[in-house]
């Protein structure tokens, strides 16, 4: 199978959606001789910020000198992001190869099921027997939904992550705070430690009754480690960054790392990846707090207030829900400087628009609202349909391409663009920006 096959084969199994089940994906990893079982696990959930400590966590645990493979979702331009070791994406042929390999595993359990398998599974299987091949110590598996459901929750992991518990993907996984906690408390297993930075106490408790059910420790922000302090760190020409110090579990300092993702809740997220680090290293003998300090120091999460450009500066965020633009609204209003601020949105039918516009709308200077790719993109004008309820300042240009010139446009060389409403409108965002980049590149060269 060549990489271009495996790819096709993927988007194949698009149409299939979300199936709730472990069923097709624990038959699936015992065909492959339960690749899962050959090296330890991380697993991170959330309604928002995993991906970032995921990121963070496969930094420090590199640095710490354990091989480490990283599973992560969605992707951005291309599926190889999803799976990577050591922080190198597999490559086409090897993707191939080993989709190649476990096909035989995937229709036995297809057949022993009597369902397909969606394309998160077989991604995950790839990911698993990968991780294998590769002969990994540790694995970060970010989970797609929920938890306890997820393909990745074939995983029993040493360390559980929970970043936070919000309303998202409710038709899925329940229409409360609660009972969306209960589906991302189902990776909490037998023995392992659970780190969250979840504050509400409701939410805390029904985790702290899962920890109790599987004799799991709980350990949590604000408790048992910390944000000492996040400052802003701004240098002329230099993309923004921030200075924070924090306290990590037994009381362990971690001081003034120059963290290049901004925003407190990065701030946090970093904490929270510590914390998820030290629980796995300590025991082992494997903790360095230097080589924490500079994993944290080279962090890259792409789509997460990303630079894509300066003159004017353009920045890309993955915010898809009204817990992710607040904070997106948060770091643009305290930690960027700039004259106008224009936002531009696109954002997918199953999200509360109206609301994530009226967080936007009032820091931003002028919404520019467009659409992106999927097809469950919301429509321009149903988007300027709620600003015009919110008496929101805005202009539709369903077209991205011309959205972002009208941007510029406005925001002139000294204002901020930012790029928003869905991880799908990020990579809009970087395709156009790379397309960019080459034609200059070419009128150059001419």
């Amino acid at each position: 199978m060549k990489y271009s096959e495996a790819v096709d084969f993927l988007d194949s199994k698009v149409v299939l959606g979300v199936k709730p089940s472990l069923d097709r994906i624990s038959a699936t990893c015992r065909e492959l001789g339960e690749p899962q079982s050959a090296y330890d696990a991380i697993q991170i959930t959330g309604t928002n910020g995993k991906t970032s400590v995921a990121h963070m966590c496969a930094g420090i645990l590199s640095r710490c000198g354990l091989k480490t493979g990283l599973f992560t979702s969605p992707h951005l331009e291309t599926v190889r992001e999803r799976i990577s070791v050591d922080g190198r994406l597999i490559q086409a042929n090897s993707f191939a190869q080993v989709l190649t390999s476990i096909k035989p595993a995937i229709e036995a359990a297809e057949r022993e099921a009597g369902e397909a398998l969606t394309y998160f599974e077989v991604v995950t299987a790839m990911a698993l027997e990968y991780f294998r091949l590769m002969e990994v110590d540790v694995a970060v598996l970010e989970v797609g939904m929920g938890g306890r459901w997820d393909s990745t929750n074939v995983v029993d992991c040493d360390v559980a992550v929970i970043t936070n518990v919000d309303l998202d993907h409710v038709d899925e996984l329940g229409r409360t705070r609660e009972a969306i906690a209960r589906e991302k408390a189902g990776i909490i297993n037998e023995g392992s430690i659970l780190v969250t930075a979840e504050g509400r106490r409701e939410i805390l408790m029904l985790m702290s009754e899962r920890c109790e059910e599987v004799g799991a420790e709980m350990k949590v922000f604000g408790r048992d480690f910390r944000l000492e302090y996040h400052l802003p760190y701004r240098v002329a020409g230099e993309p923004p960054a921030q200075l924070l110090s924090l306290r990590g579990l037994d009381g362990i300092e971690f001081n003034d790392i120059k963290l290049p993702l901004i925003g407190k809740h990065q701030a946090v997220n970093a904490a929270c990846a510590i914390a998820a680090c030290q629980a796995y290293t300590d025991p082992r003998g494997r903790t360095d707090a230097e080589a924490f300090r500079g994993a944290l120091e080279e962090s890259k999460v792409p789509g997460r207030l990303e630079v894509l450009s300066t003159r004017p500066m353009v920045v890309t965020d993955g915010a898809h829900n009204v817990l992710g633009v607040d904070r997106l609204a948060a770091a643009l209003s305290g930690e960027f400087d700039y004259d106008r601020l224009i936002v531009v949105v696109a954002i997918l039918a199953d999200k509360d628009a109206r609301g994530m516009l009226k967080i936007l709308g009032a820091v931003a200077d002028e919404l520019v609202l467009t659409e992106n790719r999927s097809a469950r993109s919301t429509s321009a004008s149903r988007l300027a349909s709620f600003c015009r309820m919110e008496r929101i300042e805005h202009r539709a240009e369903p077209d991205f391409a011309k959205a972002m010139r009208l941007a510029y446009n406005i925001a002139g060389e000294a204002g901020l663009i930012c790029v928003t409403g869905s991880l799908y409108t990020v990579s809009e965002a970087r395709v156009y920006f790379r397309h960019q980049k080459a034609s200059r590149e070419m009128r150059q060269d001419r």
